[in-house]
């Protein structure tokens, strides 16, 4: 095959890559996509701004944003970077119908609910304004010269849900090194929600859970929505200076 033709190929696969990524789907349980309706995301793209996030029934907003630090750390061809800020947002609707969330990647000075690991990653506590409330702690469990995730759980100190970072599309036999997701299963292992970050974006929560497990959920899921950019990634150093895992729309 001739280099020329060998360059139609490949930017051909780089663009239809990207027309599926414009509406491609994390991976999902069957077990959830038969119970949970697609919610849309809206928003997300100027939350930052203050301006709202709406999914289903529920509306955040951003309210405090701290200073992003951001480190790096290099193996191979291979290089993390890392980027942390601590913010604050509101979630109205539902029920309770009003919540409070607050997260940071661990940090000592940070108010919680229930004691952190030493190695916590993600920490959010979500109070709705009849008080009590949950705390959503993922740990940072990647390598370096792989995929990093971000696993943990949520818990308002008598239920306990598992949370798992997804890193593959559905219909993709690979993983990417971006994550696509995060997956949200009951005690008994059981998928009961799922949050899209990769665009579009999209929440499935099972609707039949009882509405105040509903809402803490959905406001769990506003945290991981609106924390894009607080998340560790991954991304192996390319040689001709673009991405080798696609673009993240």
């Amino acid at each position: 095959m001739s280099i020329v033709s060998l360059r139609l190929v490949v930017t051909l696969f780089a663009l239809s890559f990207v027309a599926a990524g414009c509406s491609a789907r994390m991976q999902l349980d069957p077990v959830l996509t038969a119970k949970a309706v697609e919610q849309p995301v809206k928003g997300t793209t100027w939350a930052a701004f203050r301006k709202p996030v709406t999914f289903a029934s529920y509306t955040a907003k951003l309210t405090k944003g701290g200073f992003q630090t951001s480190t790096s750390a290099s193996l191979g061809p291979y290089e993390r970077k890392q980027s942390k800020q601590k913010f604050e947002y509101t979630l109205v609707g539902g029920t309770p119908a009003s919540w409070t969330g607050a997260c940071a990647f661990g940090q000592s000075s940070q108010e919680v609910l229930f004691p952190i690991s030493n190695d916590a990653g993600l920490v959010c506590t979500m109070r709705p304004e009849s008080g009590g409330g949950w705390q959503l702690e993922l740990k940072t469990q990647g390598k370096l010269y792989g995929p990093n995730s971000l696993n943990g759980s949520m818990t308002d100190g008598t239920t306990t849900l598992s949370i798992a970072m997804v890193h593959r599309l559905a219909g993709n036999a690979f993983q990417s090194a971006k994550p696509v997701g995060y997956e949200i299963r009951d005690a008994g292992g059981v998928a009961i929600a799922a949050v899209q970050i990769y665009n579009p974006q999209f929440v499935w929560i099972d609707p039949g859970l009882p509405a105040e497990l509903q809402t803490a959920i959905a406001a769990a899921a506003a945290g991981l929505l609106v924390s894009g950019k607080s998340a560790d990634d991954i991304n192996e150093k390319p040689q001709n200076g673009g991405s080798s895992f696609g673009p993240r729309h």
